[in-house]
């Protein structure tokens, strides 16, 4: 079951799964599905970024950080075997 909420907004403590496909809502996980690698700086808006908001966020700028999710200011909770780093930063 899939619930699409179209406007206004969501009540309580919203939970967001990154890594893993869910096959039920709340659980259901299946570890040949899980992604292995790495990730970073996940910020989700609940608007349509400009190309210009999309290149300062690339580029690693000043940019608006995300206000739906928000990485910076996202608490989180490790489960199963996760290694966490400083970002590493390159010169252009």
């Amino acid at each position: 079951m899939r619930k699409y909420v179209s406007s206004g907004a969501i009540r309580g403590s919203p939970i967001i799964i990154l890594g893993q496909e869910q096959d039920a809502h709340g659980g259901g996980f299946d570890l040949k599905q899980c992604f292995v690698g790495m990730m970073s700086d996940v910020h989700m808006w609940d608007y349509t970024l400009s190309p210009c908001e999309m290149q300062k966020y690339v580029d690693d700028l000043n940019f608006t950080p995300g206000n739906v999710l928000n990485w910076r200011a996202m608490e989180f909770q490790i489960i199963g075997r996760v290694l966490i780093e400083d970002k590493l930063m390159t010169c252009h």
